[in-house]
């Protein structure tokens, strides 16, 4: 009995690693085509490739792998009682997910996310001054609805 108990531990963690090094394997091909579709994107477009957007991929990374390393270890903990580490299966699927509709957008959508994000810090950098032009817009707006008034309720006045 405690043969078959030991064999069957072995056999679930040994599936449970195929599992894992099949799934980060699939989000690091993921990646490398994201990877790839970028910088063919960014040639067609005819923009320079800095080294400043090529570590970007490895931020990416960090951000992918760091949660799914958290859940290869609670899928360990689970190996017990779960055929396979669904937790780092769930994560990896997003993250491949992710980098679908990363190769799938285009170079011009990207540039209109990153240009209404610089537009909106330029409103944050500068609401006092958007306070005051706001402000001034309803001080006219009021004087005019002020002057339509009395133009159109004449005051008369007695001699």
């Amino acid at each position: 009995m405690d043969f078959l108990l030991e064999t069957f531990k072995n056999a679930s963690l040994h599936v449970h690693a195929v599992w894992l090094a099949l799934t980060y394997v699939a989000v690091i091909l993921a990646m490398a085509i994201d990877f790839i579709a970028g910088l063919r994107k960014a040639k067609l477009a005819g923009k320079v490739t800095t080294s400043r957007a090529l570590k970007m991929t490895t931020e990416k990374a960090t951000k992918y792998f760091l949660p799914m390393l958290c859940l290869s270890c609670i899928d360990v903990l689970t190996s017990v009682v779960l055929p396979a580490p669904f937790f780092t299966m769930l994560m990896g699927a997003f993250n491949i997910f992710c980098e679908w509709k990363s190769v799938l957008e285009s170079t011009h959508d990207k540039q209109e996310l990153r240009d209404a994000a610089n537009t909106f810090n330029v409103i944050v950098k500068n609401k006092d001054d958007i306070a005051g032009i706001i402000m001034q817009a309803m001080q006219m707006m009021e004087k005019k609805k002020e002057i339509e008034k009395s133009d159109t309720n004449p005051q008369i006045t007695e001699q």
